[in-house]
């Protein structure tokens, strides 16, 4: 699915197999690009409702090396859709997740 079209079938299908995992106690990564609380806020609310005690962990790079690091993908996410998402971000906070973690790389 391109970078630019609806995401909700990656979603749906992600969130499937997390429930799977989580039913099973199974300890997984869900590695997303979450860039606002209200995303952040539903995806650890299924986790917690599972018994789950999710982590966040928030990396960080300038966004120079993410439009390089882009560009030598061999799917490139076009660079609207980065200025987008950056000009939208929102940190986390302690209190999003039973523990959260900060890191500039």
């Amino acid at each position: 699915i391109s970078p630019e079209g609806p995401q909700g079938t990656v979603i749906n299908t992600a969130t499937e197999r997390a429930k799977q995992f989580l039913r099973r106690k199974t300890p997984f990564v869900w590695n997303a690009t979450n860039i606002t609380a209200q995303t952040r806020q539903r995806q650890v609310e299924l986790f917690v409702s599972y018994g789950a005690s999710p982590e966040i962990v928030y990396l960080e790079t300038e966004l120079g090396e993410q439009l390089r690091r882009n560009a030598s993908r061999p799917d490139a996410v076009p660079e609207s859709v980065i200025f987008n998402m950056a000009e939208k971000i929102t940190l986390p906070e302690r209190t999003e997740a039973a523990r959260v973690e900060w890191n500039c790389v």
